[in-house]
């Protein structure tokens, strides 16, 4: 008789929304990685998402829902956040019913991939609740250092950010003191200093944090997984026609360099280089009128050699790849480990990006793929005139493209640093 291994430990996985409500990049990752290690594991793991309620109402009975089919699947319907803080100003809900989800679970490991609408309190409730479980997280983006959506880009002047300080925090909200600043760094690193283990998806970005005052025997650096798929084929090309047709995958919106981009490919078409197109797959997000009114008066010009697609699903990746040859990522702001680039490699394209932050890690120049100087749209013009015209170039920087990290085995390095702890 074949015995049935039996799942001996749990863990809770918090992310501050559902992939299926808004697939970004961390929802994605703690998604993926959910479902492999409940696939392949012996981890019993829940999943819960913290989903933005504009409305500021609590889920009526409680601040959980269950989702349809799913015993080990939840939301959390928080009503008031202070984004500041990062914190948590339901007090009913970080002090009864977030320490009555614990009790009930008794989760072994408890995995924060996000602060945002859940609060850092809850970092501190789960140390008193459960203090033998380990408490992991993960960080994605620059949220706990940077009020500026975390992005590290100046406010009043659009710089790149080097440092997080309380008096450089203040150039860029004048309005908030010093002294207030360094009481949000203070309350924000004494709930993280109750965490067991972090987790970064790049060097750069880890070193960030480690700067800021994180410790390196806490801190690990784990890339991010992906569902491994067949290369998408190469675009066929007629005879005498060349690697020139360019695609951008993601969100569109002032930090991600869209308008960067299509600035260069007017000064290309301006100065009377036009053998090229540009692909641009992804909707607009921001909700600044002046950014959108921008966009769409470059777009009606350069109508001819850019064509605007709109909003993709991920499974569609490896369909609309194989319109394109080359991808750029032209992010004005540091990025971390943006999945596209994942996403791209495995379909053995060469990328353009930016030569900062985690896209100038993942991308190696004149290996992998081309960097330009970032926010500099004559650099990235030069750079797009580069891959069409230099002959031999798009074979060389594909045959260095390696294979990428499966989720599998993503899966499998969280699951040994779980067990280390």
């Amino acid at each position: 008789m074949t015995l049935i291994a039996q799942k001996t430990k749990k863990i809770l996985i918090i992310v501050h929304n559902h992939p299926k409500l808004s697939p970004g990049g961390a929802e994605i990752v703690a998604y993926d990685l959910f479902k492999n290690i409940r696939d392949r594991s012996d981890y019993q793991p829940f999943f819960l998402a913290a989903v933005p309620n504009e409305e500021r109402k609590i889920h009526t009975g409680t601040p959980f829902q269950m989702l349809v089919d799913r015993e080990d699947e939840a939301l959390f319907w928080g009503g008031s956040f202070d984004y500041f803080y990062q914190s948590q100003t339901i007090l009913n809900f970080i002090y009864v019913d977030f320490k009555a989800l614990l009790e009930q679970l008794q989760p072994d490991v408890i995995h924060f991939h996000h602060s945002i609408r859940i609060g850092l309190e809850a970092i501190q409730i789960a140390r008193q609740v459960l203090p033998e479980s380990k408490i992991v997280f993960t960080l994605h983006e620059f949220i706990l250092m940077c009020l500026r959506d975390g992005q590290m880009v100046c406010k009043h002047n659009g710089e790149l950010c080097e440092t997080a300080a309380p008096d450089r925090c203040h150039q860029c909200f004048p309005e908030i003191s010093p002294q207030q600043f360094k009481v949000r760094e203070a309350f924000i690193k004494a709930h993280l200093d109750l965490v067991d283990s972090f987790i970064s998806p790049s060097h750069f970005l880890a070193n960030r944090f480690l700067a800021w005052g994180l410790p390196v025997e806490k801190m690990t650096v784990l890339e991010n997984g992906r569902a491994i798929t067949s290369a998408s084929p190469p675009r066929t090309l007629a005879v005498g026609e060349k690697r020139n047709v360019f695609g951008y995958f993601g969100q569109i919106n002032p930090y991600k360099g869209v308008v960067l981009l299509m600035q260069a490919a007017e000064y290309l078409s301006k100065n009377g280089f036009t053998d090229f197109r540009i692909e641009l797959f992804g909707k607009i997000t921001s909700g600044d009128s002046e950014f959108k009114e921008k966009f769409g008066k470059i777009l009606h010009k350069c109508r001819d050699f850019i064509t605007l697609h709109g909003k993709y699903k991920n499974e569609e990746m490896p369909e609309l790849i194989k319109s394109i040859d080359w991808a750029i990522v032209p992010s004005t702001w540091w990025e971390n480990s943006p999945l596209v680039i994942q996403e791209v490699f495995m379909h053995q394209r060469p990328i353009i990006c930016s030569n900062i932050g985690g896209m100038a890690e993942k991308v190696t120049h004149d290996r992998t793929g081309l960097h330009f100087k970032v926010n500099n749209y004559f650099s990235l013009a030069e750079t797009i005139k580069r891959a069409c015209t230099e002959v031999d170039l798009w074979d060389e920087l594909t045959q260095n493209i390696a294979p990428r990290l499966s989720i599998e085995a993503s899966a499998e390095e969280h699951i040994q640093l779980y067990d280390r702890l």
